[in-house]
């Protein structure tokens, strides 16, 4: 199957059921931690009571261990099970999909389209869940829109304003304005906060950020063609909506029904939209480019194969009763948060500080997540979550200005204390130069030409892991990980890593299998690594893509009958 190599469609009932078990197991066991955890207040007491003084606070630890134990060993089976599934086969179907879907929705009328829409699960069927889970993350908010949408409606409609309160249209004019205001709020984003991309680079980021989260807005718009908005009713319900959040009756209704807030929706979506097998379904998809710009930044934060119950929730609710609502993402709050999160998806230039126009991520918290992939999963209202379970990134400090730490409780077994107080000096994780901004020759040359850097002529040896360890950067001898029992020298690469160096230097001197096959690479990556293959790992026997290539050097090698000599595979 294309969504994975070793699952059959009968499988995956199976598959669907361990997923949405993971996540239900976990999402409700919040409370376990703090009282005030599930439904956000703790969150804002601590942000509160940093930015005064340095605030400490004791949390038990038995519950990271287990969801970390439970996600750990989904993701272990998954990998074994399912084997890695062609990424690029599904990209390109499900933006065949997409392109048919915008289509239809406008030739044939929005039925059509949302059904169309469905051919996404044949393409990439665990994308089901993960369109499903990914709703859950902010289903509180929407229900509290459309909640708010029905009173303020009722009351217009007592009143008899409705009959004279302005309305907007969609129709092809409004989506045209649509669009052209958020390119522009988007260039502004970039020219004043971004650090420089190149024109190369940034272009392939316009276009695919563009398809991968505007089309979206394609869709639904085709659906509510010829909707009429009431705009007294669009604002009374956005400030009825801020002032539940402010008073806290939106918190309260999270304690009453039991459903936890956003930070910690978000956190667990997340990390499971990261599990192997999964992650190249859907999530994926909004880190194909590795890197983040306010082109890709989408309004829930989601690529486009998590999107389906999304476009659901925006239209059907307006299209069964229209004049009761409005689609959730034109309320005022929405575009608000909209607008924020093409900040948050930029990764800021050296200098930009919170106070810079446009700029709402000067620590590059969610910008590291996109070229660190497994860590800093957590929103940057949520950022505690990252350092209780263990995931922020390599020299992560923190987010917003303030800077978390922790230590082992030494009063209370079981417990860690968590550190929490406003950044002095840089709060940003080390960065690394990329190829464009190191135009070394002989960098380069090695590059191109995908020959080792500094091991040309090693040889294929067995390499020990004392050895392996000890060439962590190009100051200490090399670049060297590990991957499927064989040894890669990427001194030069790392430099010109599509994913950034950050992520390879994160993982140099270390077998990095685990992470290689979690995140997924396509053939020609993998075919890359030949010309870069060192050695063996002691006590290894070379696997997955490095005994391919093996096989493949071996069979071509003159005399060699297509046998396999390589000492590589010998133990």
């Amino acid at each position: 199957m294309g969504f994975s190599p070793g699952a059959s469609w009968r499988e995956l009932p199976r598959i669907w059921w361990q997923i949405l078990s993971l996540y239900y197991s976990l999402i409700f066991r919040f409370g376990e931690v703090h009282p005030d955890l599930p439904n956000g207040v703790l969150f804002g007491h601590i942000e509160g009571q940093a930015r005064k003084a340095p605030f400490e606070i004791s949390l038990p630890t038995a519950f990271a261990d287990d969801f970390n134990s439970r996600f750990n060993g989904l993701k272990t089976s998954m990998m074994q099970e399912l084997g890695e599934p062609n990424f690029i086969a599904i990209l390109a179907g499900c933006w065949l999909v997409r392109a048919l879907q915008c289509f239809v929705v406008y030739a044939c009328g929005w039925c059509s389209g949302l059904a169309v829409g469905l051919l996404q699960f044949l393409v990439a069927p665990l994308s089901l869940t993960a369109s499903f889970i990914r709703i859950q993350t902010n289903v509180s908010d929407c229900i509290l829109h459309y909640i708010c949408c029905g009173l303020v409606a009722v009351v217009l409609d007592a009143t008899d304003i409705s009959s004279w309160s302005p309305h907007l249209t969609i129709d092809i004019y409004f989506i045209i304005m649509f669009f052209i205001i958020d390119f522009v709020l988007n260039v502004i984003v970039h020219m004043n906060t971004s650090e420089s991309f190149g024109a190369r680079r940034m272009a392939i980021h316009f276009v695919y950020g563009t398809f991968n989260t505007k089309t979206y807005f394609v869709v639904v718009l085709g659906c509510l063609l010829g909707f009429r908005v009431n705009l007294v009713l669009l604002c009374l319900t956005s400030f009825l909506g801020m002032a539940a959040r402010r008073y806290g009756l939106y918190e309260g209704l999270l304690r009453l029904i039991g459903w936890p807030c956003f930070a910690i929706c978000f956190y667990v979506e997340h990390r499971i939209g990261h599990l192997p097998v999964n992650y190249q379904n859907a999530h994926k998809m909004h880190h194909y480019l590795h890197d983040s710009t306010a082109f890709d930044a989408h309004i829930y934060g989601s690529g486009m194969n998590e999107e389906y119950f999304w476009i659901l929730a925006e239209t059907l609710p307006c299209l069964l009763a229209p004049n009761f609502c409005f689609p959730y993402f034109l309320n005022l709050e929405t575009l608000q948060q909209s607008w924020l999160n093409k900040g948050a998806h930029t990764r800021s230039a050296e200098g930009i500080v919170a106070e810079t126009f446009g700029c709402f991520d000067e620590d590059n918290y969610h910008a590291d997540h996109h070229t660190l992939h497994r860590a800093n999963f957590g929103s940057a209202y949520g950022v505690l979550l990252d350092f209780y379970f263990g995931t922020e990134g390599d020299g992560t400090k923190g987010v917003s200005g303030l800077r978390y730490s922790r230590r082992p409780d030494s009063t209370k077994a079981g417990h860690t204390v968590f550190r929490i107080e406003c950044a002095s000096g840089d709060n940003r994780a080390p960065r690394v130069a990329t190829y464009q901004e190191d135009p070394q020759e002989d960098l380069m040359q090695s590059v191109e030409s995908g020959q080792p850097f500094m091991a040309q002529d090693a040889g294929l040896r067995v390499i020990t892991k004392e050895e392996l360890a000890s060439k962590r950067s190009r100051d200490s001898g090399g670049v060297w990980v590990a991957l499927h029992g064989g040894v890669f020298d990427l001194t030069a690469f790392h430099l010109a890593h599509p994913g950034g160096p950050q992520v390879i230097l994160s993982h140099a001197g270390l077998d990095a299998t685990s992470t290689f096959a979690e995140v997924g690479h396509s053939p020609a990556a993998k075919a890359m690594g030949a010309k870069r293959l060192i050695g063996r790992l002691e006590g290894s026997v070379p696997s997955g893509f490095v005994a391919e290539l093996l096989e493949a050097q071996a069979a071509a090698a003159p005399g060699s009958g297509g046998k396999l000599e390589s000492p590589l595979l010998s133990k």
